[in-house]
Formats: structure tokens, sequence, C-alpha cells
């Protein structure tokens, strides 16, 4: 190494081992890094988009203007992120839950820095009250956090990022204690040592005392953040060479837990609190060299006051986030959205330093605008992400007391007419044309709701969002009855339109799976693109009741066959491929459901060589998507090719979390969906429907031998989604909502022949 390297190194060793900072008055602009590329997360906790159009802080308003603005799904995993796991999640690069531990306060263990002496001190920032910057100062509850973090699954690694850019140091700034004097542990509020510590739970340096706040009557708990000691503790952070900073000014954590304490939810406290937070980000943008630095803007956490959990803010300027630009990063693969855990990789990489295999978030990138007013773009996404995360359990929940309802009525209609009770037995009656209309609505819902997705729901209301679905449903079946005259062939078109609609939305990137009624939203963050579960099931389902319609239809022949296997690979494509579905356990279960299927279709049994077949066919599917997924960019990668390096770099035990995670969280969807008391009803409907007259399942094997082909096929791929995916039972429920209607229009289809 070259002597000025070698002195230059010892020199940066000296100023981070005593925390010497540049001469008094130095601006943060002024001050050399060495070459550094660091990196500043500002935080605003509990605020959204509509705060910012609402109140349009100027500093954060010229950020935007500056960069590349989005949104960002704090969810980690509980259903509302905490302070201690949103700054926790940031810190890990990895979904965290880390509760209300009691971490939540800090003890300084030792040094002094920064004119402070390890608590309260008096220095830094040309003599203004603060507290300086503590050294080494370690955050309590790390036992805890691991604790947390081994338990969840994820592989996270509390303290990833502080880790990983040693010997640089990451800085913590703010203090959000909800009053003075200094708190109990159970009251504080240092969140930002969560982001900046180690793997030890240590932070390299820290300003967090009660030295940086105020006394200030009518301010939330009383007190405020000081802004010229908050300011100095800022100054004195980056003075630090290659030192990156989080900072957390404090008033918006106090007000937003002040409101979420009382139930009341005034809007001054609020206001005042963004304003205090912007005009300290105005003295960041007019320090830091964005043509070098990294700012980084964004919500920590949903607004605790908030009944409902809302998407944050996310901004980021500097170098390689141009003004205009929307931010995206391959955890969303969603234009305008991004997740906590790409914090500290996106900080990671403008700083130079590798991303280790225990964070699974992905850097932020910046993407063309997909509308030219971004605000607005953002607050339309987050009141329609509420809006329909607030009605998908009604809806599913009156989607599933229709069809238990539906089920009783038939079961009870035709067990009556069987018992002698009418005379109309020849199935044509308009009681049966009910049925039949019913059923066809049954399978229609599901395209009615994705057809809805072109319209903003939260724009109508709820009771106009009810109104639409239900127009949009009965449009369909009204164009099936007055444009096609047999009734398996109005079933045939319905079944063939879910799978088209699916087919067509996954070609244009999935809008309508997303912020739909059985799609995804980001509210709850379990996918963001692709195809979700439920989608797989309905997709399945539907394909498989097109291809056995048409067999069936054709009498078996072999185009017919050719058709249903060219529809069910195409499926298996649409649903496994990175670009498209990207949906792992689908293609599992598709793959030998839809095979076994097609076998049954074509008048064989499939016996144990098949059923291998079917298995190994899965499992090449698999690795061909895999393949296609390693090799596209990082940026563009799916969790199938993260799951695969995570896999490698960590061991096999990251695979076995993974299927331990899904395991339980099949588990507790059993427990909590309204979709476990559906399953029952509906098999022992399907079970009488095909079961009666005694005798009516045989018979099924003459008069229809294709569709008891398909009903068989059904039921094994519904076993196969229930196994093979983390949503569990909500797989054979919807899958039912498929086979069952096709059960009831079978049997009065046979009921017809016979009376012929």
């Amino acid at each position: 190494m070259p002597v000025r390297g070698v002195a230059a190194a010892i020199l940066c060793g000296i100023v981070l081992s005593s925390g010497a900072a540049a001469p008094a008055g130095a601006g943060a602009g002024q001050l050399a890094s060495g070459g550094c590329r660091r990196v500043v997360v500002f935080t605003l906790p509990g605020v959204t988009w509509a705060d910012v159009e609402r109140w349009r802080p100027p500093a954060l308003i010229e950020a935007i203007e500056r960069g590349a603005a989005g949104s960002t799904s704090v969810r980690t995993i509980s259903s509302r992120t905490s302070y201690a796991s949103g700054f926790a999640s940031i810190g890990a690069g990895s979904r965290l839950d880390a509760g209300f531990v009691s971490g939540s306060t800090a003890w300084g263990e030792g040094g002094t820095g920064g004119g402070g002496t390890g608590g309260e001190g008096i220095g830094g920032g040309g003599g203004a009250r603060g507290t300086g910057l503590t050294r080494g100062l370690r955050a309590a509850g790390l036992e805890e956090l691991q604790t947390r973090a081994k338990l969840a699954g994820y592989g996270a690694l509390p303290g990833a990022w502080g880790e990983a850019l040693a010997p640089q140091p990451l800085v913590a700034v703010g203090n959000g204690d909800p009053g003075r004097p200094f708190p109990t542990p159970a009251r504080a509020g240092r969140w930002t040592l969560y982001a900046a510590m180690d793997t030890d739970g240590i932070v390299a340096r820290a300003a967090v005392s009660p030295g940086l706040l105020e006394e200030a009557p009518g301010a939330p708990f009383g007190v405020r953040s000081d802004p010229a000691s908050i300011q100095a503790a800022v100054d004195d952070a980056l003075r630090l060479p290659c030192a990156s900073v989080v900072i957390d000014q404090g008033d918006l954590t106090r007000a937003d837990r002040l409101a979420w304490t009382t139930g009341r939810t005034p809007a001054a406290p609020r206001a005042r609190a963004l304003e205090a937070a912007d005009r300290l980000l105005g003295h960041l943008l007019e320090g830091l060299d964005l043509d070098r630095d990294l700012l980084m803007v964004l919500s920590p956490t949903s607004p605790a006051w908030a009944r409902e959990a809302h998407l944050g803010v996310a901004v980021a300027v500097g170098r390689g986030f141009p003004s205009g630009s929307t931010l995206q990063s391959a955890s969303t693969r969603r234009p305008g959205l991004v997740t906590l855990p790409d914090v500290a990789p996106t900080a990671l990489r403008h700083s130079g330093h590798d991303q280790p295999s225990a964070m699974n978030g992905t850097p932020w990138t910046a993407v063309e605008a997909v509308s030219p007013d971004r605000m607005k773009a953002a607050v339309e996404l987050d009141a329609e992400s509420v809006f329909i995360e607030s009605v998908k359990a009604e809806i599913s929940s009156a989607y599933v007391v229709f069809q238990v309802l539906l089920y009783f009525g038939a079961v009870g209609f035709l067990g009556w007419r069987e018992r002698g009770g009418s005379d109309g037995g020849n199935g044509d009656g308009p009681l049966e044309t009910g049925l039949e209309l019913a059923a066809l609505a049954v399978v229609g819902f599901f395209a009615a709701t994705y057809l809805a997705g072109l319209i903003d729901g939260h724009v109508l209301g709820r009771v106009g969002y009810w109104l639409l679905l239900a127009a949009i449903d009965v449009a369909l079946v009204a164009a099936a009855v007055v444009f096609i005259r047999a009734p398996l062939d109005r079933l045939l078109a319905m079944a063939a339109l879910t799978t088209a609609v699916t087919a067509v939305d996954l070609f244009m990137g999935a809008p309508l799976q997303f912020n739909t009624v059985f799609g995804y939203t980001p509210i709850i963050a379990g996918r963001f693109a692709g195809l979700g579960n439920t989608g797989f099931a309905a997709l399945g389902a539907a394909a498989l009741l097109t291809g056995a319609l048409i067999v069936h239809r054709f009498d078996g022949g072999g185009a017919a066959l050719g058709a249903a296997a060219a529809l069910f690979v195409g499926v298996v494509v649409l649903d496994g491929a990175p670009q498209w579905g990207s949906d792992v356990g689908g293609v599992i279960a598709l793959v030998p459901g839809l095979g076994i299927s097609w076998i049954l279709l074509s008048g064989r049994r499939p016996g144990f060589r098949l059923l291998a077949l079917s298995a190994v066919g899965a499992l090449v599917f698999l690795a061909l998507f895999l393949a296609l997924d390693l090799a596209r960019p990082p940026q563009s990668q799916t969790h199938l090719a993260r799951l695969f390096l995570d896999v490698r770099g960590r061991g096999v035990a990251v695979l076995v979390d993974t299927i331990q995670r899904k395991a339980e969280a099949n588990l507790r969807v059993f427990r909590t969906t309204i979709y476990t008391y559906f399953v029952p009803p509906a098999l022992v409907a399907l079970a009488w429907l095909l079961g009666r007259p005694r005798g009516r399942w045989h018979r099924l094997a003459i008069a229809a031998p294709r569709l008891r082909a398909g009903l068989l096929g059904g039921l094994v791929l519904s076993l196969l989604g229930f196994a093979l995916n983390d949503s569990g039972i909500v797989i054979p429920a919807v899958i039912l909502s498929f086979l069952v209607p096709l059960a009831l229009m079978v049997h009065l289809h046979v009921a017809r022949q016979e009376a012929v």
C-alpha cells in the first residue's frame, strides 16, 4: 500500500477511536469523508403520504422533487409494526418483530465523545446545548430480539447493518422519550439504537440522551426535541469521517404515541411535530453532499393512533435516484413500493459494502414514474390498500355464507324432490334453473373481483364497491345465459373466463391481483407481485374445470385431450415463471395435480409410476424456473432465486426454517380464517350431490365420466395445495368453490338425461 494510503488509514483509525471532531464552525457539507460514501436515514414515524399532502412540509417537498419517491410497506411480522420492530427491521435488513422489548431504553457504557460524557453533557455544534456523541452505547434487550428473530424463521440478524458497515461508524441520533426526567425502561423511546447497533448490541456513536429534550408545556408529554441540540448532534455525527447516521427527530414519535395513548388524533400536535422534523431535514439537505452521499427519508411505522395500518413515506435523494423518478425494489417488483428490510441493503450498496446473507431485503432502485404526480399516486395507493384490506374479510365471509346457504338449500330441495316431494324430476323446473344460475354466480365471482380492480374501490365507498361486485357478477351470468344455451357450456365459459382474466393479468404484471379481494395488498405484505395463494387456487381450479368440460363436450377426443394438456402446461408456466406468477408452492402442487387430472380425463388410472413421474415433473419445472430466475438481473429476481442463494450462502438450515415458518403459517391460518368453517359443509354437499340418489356416483361413470374425472382431479389438487402452501385451508376452500358448483350442475345434468 502506498505510504500516503497507510498514513490515511492510520489517521482514520485514530479519528474513529478518539471521536475527534472537525474544527468548530465547519458545516456538514464542508467536511471531508476521505472519499467515503455515507448514508443518512431520516425517519418520520407514523407519517403517511396523506399527511405530506395535507401539510406540505417544505424540506420534504424539496427532497421529493430532487429525488425518487414511493411508499414503504412497513409490515414486518405482526399485523401492526411497533417502533421497536420498525427500527430493528431497518438495522437487520430483514423482517423482525421486536414487539415492545425491554431494549426500548439504552445504557451508556464507558467513553466520552464529541464534547459529551456518556450521558447528558454540553458540547458540539458551536456551543449549543446538547449531548455530544456517546461512544459504545449498548442497546438493551438484545437477547430478546435474537430470540424473536430465531422464532420468526426469517433468518434475521439484529444489528446486521451496523456489523456490515464496521469499521465505519453507524450513528444513532434522536430521543423519542415520552417526557422528562429519564423515563422507566418500558417508557423510553431510543428506537434509533436498534437500527444503528451491531450484532453485539453496541452502537458505535449515539446521541440519544434526555439532553436532546427541552421542557415545552402543551407539547406531547410536556417535552420536545431542542432544535439546537439535535442539530448539533447531527453535525457531530456527520463530522465523523465515513459515518452513516440514523435519525429520529423525536417529536413525531411522541405525538404519535400520545394520540395512541389517549385515543384522540388532534392534528395540531402532529403538524407541529412534522414541522420540527422538517426543519432538521432542511438542515441536512443544506449540509449533505448529495453528489456523493445518500439521504433516505422513510416512515418506519404506520400511525399508531390509526385503527387500520397504512403505508409509509419513502424518499431517496442522491446518486442513482434522479429527480422525478419512482422507487422500487426486487422485494416488491412494484413501481412506487419498497419495504423496511430494503433500507440496509440500499445503504450498504451505496457505501460500497457487501450485503450479508442474513439480510433478505433488496436495494431500492429508481424507475421511471408511472404517474406525473407521484405524491397523489402514493396517496391513492395508500387509500386503496387500506380500503381493500378493510373489506376483504367481510366480502370473503359473505361469499362463504352465500355458498353454504346455496348448498344446503340445494341439498334440501333435491333431497325433498328425491323423496317424492315434487313431480318435477326432469331437472328443468324454475328452482333447478335458479340453482344453476347461483352456481354460475359462485364461479364467476372470482373474475368479478379481478375486474372490479380496474376501478378504485375507495372512491366508490363500501356500499358502492359491494354494488359494483354484484353488478359485474350478475352481468357475467346474464351474458352466459343470453349467449350460451347449454348449462354446462355456460359453466365452461365462466371457468374459461376466470382462467383467461388471470392469465392476461399475469402477462400484464398482475395489476388485478394487487389490491383486490382475492389478491394481496401491500398492507399485509405477504406478496407484492405475481400470483398469490388464493389466485393460484382459483387459477388451478378454473383451468381444471375448463379442461374437464372441454374433454366432456368433445367426448374425450384426442384434440380435446391435447387442448386440455396445452391448457394445463400453460397454467403451470404462468403460475411458476418468475416474470409472471413466481409461485413456488403452486408449481409443486399444480404439476402433479393437473397431471393426475389429465390422466384421469384420458380414461386411465394413475399408477405408481405415473405418480412418481408427476412428482419428478414438478421438480423439473421448479429447476427450470429457478435457472430462469437466476439468469435475471438481481433487481428483478424473485424470492425463489433469493431463497436458493440464501441456502447456498447460509446452509440448508435456511430452507428448513422456511418450511417450518410456512407450516406454522398454515396452522395459524387454519385457526383464524372463516374458510375453515366452509370446507366441512362444502365437502358434505359435494358428497351428497355425487352420491344421491343411491348409485349416482356409478351412473356418473356412464353419463359423464370426464366430469367425474375432473372432480376427482380437483380433490387431488386441493389436497396438494393444502399441504404445499402456507395459506393452508384457504386453498381447498377456494377449489371447492369451483368443484361444488360443478357437482351441482352435473347432478342436474344427469337428472335431465335420466328423465329423457
